[in-house]
């Protein structure tokens, strides 16, 4: 007979599950047959777990977020080496769950949870920006970056360089580990950064 899991554990396997579904498929085609499949048990045994499909998508986003703070190397000291640390890390995160990607740059989660999914889904787009923004600005500070570069402009080629390796490695335009790809494209970055 198969060990039975905590509900704690099964909640985290359905919510890994639900990501992966939403973000391969989308949110039409989440089901709860199609969640019970994918995590090995009945869909009436989901509700054991959850009170109602909304409830799942508050875990979704729970575990997208506890994921994603997990990645937030600060104990670095040099801003760049920091900022490097942590888009890589991001990129492993999103790269070990693709789901994570169509979830977080799309807007379904965010629309299906209604307004608390709103403001979420930004908070976690802005807290990811903040981080980058603060790291540059930081730079900036101990003359590790230029002054005269726009700061604003940085962060948002930054986000928009992870975000377009990320969707690359999805499609299979990359070769190779998604972190070499970003290492090679951080250094591109870090040598203009400091030019």
């Amino acid at each position: 007979m198969a060990e039975r899991k905590s509900t704690e554990e099964r909640r985290g396997e359905i919510a890994n599950a639900a990501i992966k579904i939403i973000g391969d498929q989308g949110l039409r085609d989440f089901t709860m047959q199609r969640l019970a499949d994918e995590v090995g048990i009945k869909d009436g045994s989901i509700f054991r777990h959850f009170k109602d499909k909304q409830a799942i998508l508050t875990a979704v986003m729970e575990r997208i977020e506890e994921i994603l703070a997990a990645v937030s190397p600060r104990e670095i000291v040099h801003p760049l080496e920091r900022l490097e640390a942590f888009l890589t890390a991001r990129m492993r995160a999103i790269g070990a769950q693709p789901g994570l990607l169509s979830i977080v740059f799309s807007d379904q989660l965010a629309h299906a949870m209604g307004e608390e999914g709103q403001r979420r889904v930004a908070a976690l787009r802005n807290r990811g920006r903040g981080f980058v923004r603060g790291c540059l600005e930081e730079a900036v500070a101990k003359g590790c970056v230029d002054p005269a570069l726009d700061i604003e402009t940085l962060t948002l080629l930054i986000n928009g360089m992870v975000m377009s390796l990320l969707f690359a490695s999805k499609d299979g335009a990359i070769e190779g580990p998604i972190e070499e790809a970003g290492r090679r494209a951080w250094q591109s970055v870090a040598r203009l950064l400091r030019s």
